[in-house]
């Protein structure tokens, strides 16, 4: 079965393995944690940040940083597609008590012309009002394809928050393959906002977990609203050394996953009634809206096939390459892939009157 589903579907390596068996461990709620200690000290200079906090999801990450950075009555300001409106909004309004002023577009981006809209749409007279103190980007648009946000939009989208009272979230689950598929460093994109999330278990192939970043008065809180959440972990070294092998020895390899995205795209995008979105990293969205068929069904059929793909919606299909996708494994299942929607494509042209 090749599993195309996402890139949190890997499973450690061998090496990996051993660096977690081998976790030099403490207790992390004492703070004598070594291997958690020596991960967030790796990231917070990897990314450019004062200081770093282990996470155990990028959910939990991105939760607790909007609790960080705002009070209950304010306003996030944030595109409708990504993952804390899309599938965090229920938790985001309970935990937070913050409301959303939505932005949309189909690839994600936005600009401050899409800002001064929103802003413009509420009342803003005086502090009665909703006052928008967060701005949220996302890097790459995991519901859109993956989308590499410009780092120049970002950095007027930074200005336009700071010069508001507002500050600016990153959640870079993915902003490593942002910075594999443009050959940015990553510090580019962060210096400009004040807080950032980065998902080692999305294409890197740790097992689990995420880091936050940011000065220290909002790391201070952070670790504070880990504990309210219940993210709090003793022996957090047995995964944050997995997570520290990956940003080691898995950070190069992510041009590699975007390669046989590229490939399997190639052999999709002549094939009529189907629309192939690829974006320069390592997902590709099919639709698949002139089919005659839903996407779960495809998914299904294509499962029957040894494939695995996520059904998104009902006219879109996600596929998805990670660590345990080589290159022969993808040229075997863009060849089923291609013959099964071909095949489709043909029943659907029978059927037509």
């Amino acid at each position: 079965m090749i599993d195309l589903r996402s890139d949190t579907v890997s499973k450690p390596t061998e090496a990996m393995r051993r660096a977690i068996y081998e976790a030099d461990v403490g207790d992390n709620c004492f703070g004598d944690d070594r291997d958690t200690l020596r991960l967030e000290e790796y990231c917070a200079d990897y990314f450019g940040k004062p200081e770093a906090l282990f996470m155990a999801s990028g959910t939990l990450s991105n939760q607790v940083a909007v609790r960080a950075l705002t009070q209950p009555g304010d306003e996030v300001v944030i595109h409708r597609a990504y993952h804390i409106n899309f599938f965090e909004a229920a938790a985001t309004s309970a935990f937070s008590g913050v409301n959303f002023n939505l932005l949309d577009s189909e690839d994600g981006l936005y600009s401050v012309a899409d800002l001064d809209c929103v802003y413009n749409s509420k009342a803003r007279r005086n502090s009665n009002y909703a006052l928008p103190k967060l701005v949220v980007v996302e890097n790459t648009v995991g519901s859109r394809g993956g989308t590499v946000f410009p780092l120049t939009t970002i950095a007027d989208i930074a200005n336009w928050a700071h010069t508001r009272g507002a500050k600016v979230y990153l959640d870079g689950a993915r902003i490593l393959h942002a910075s594999a598929a443009t050959g940015i460093d990553v510090k580019q994109y962060t210096r400009h906002v004040d807080a950032i999330a980065v998902c080692m278990s999305k294409g890197l192939g740790a097992p689990i977990g995420s880091v936050l970043l940011g000065d220290a008065e909002f790391i201070a809180h952070a670790r504070k609203y880990r504990k309210w959440f219940g993210g709090d972990l003793h022996q957090s070294g047995m995964a944050a050394s997995g997570a520290l092998y990956a940003m080691k020895h898995h950070v190069e390899r992510l041009t590699e996953d975007h390669e046989n995205v590229k490939l399997l795209y190639e052999s999709l995008q002549d094939i009529p009634k189907i629309r192939c979105i690829y974006r320069g990293t390592n997902m590709l969205i099919v639709r698949v809206d002139e089919l005659g068929v839903t996407a779960d069904v495809l998914a299904e059929d294509l499962r029957s096939n040894d494939v695995l793909c996520l059904a998104w919606d009902e006219k879109t299909l996600r596929f998805m390459s990670c660590l345990d996708v080589d290159r022969q494994s993808m040229q075997r299942a863009a060849a089923i892939v291609r013959s099964i929607l071909a095949r489709r494509v043909d029943a659907s042209e029978f059927c037509t009157p």
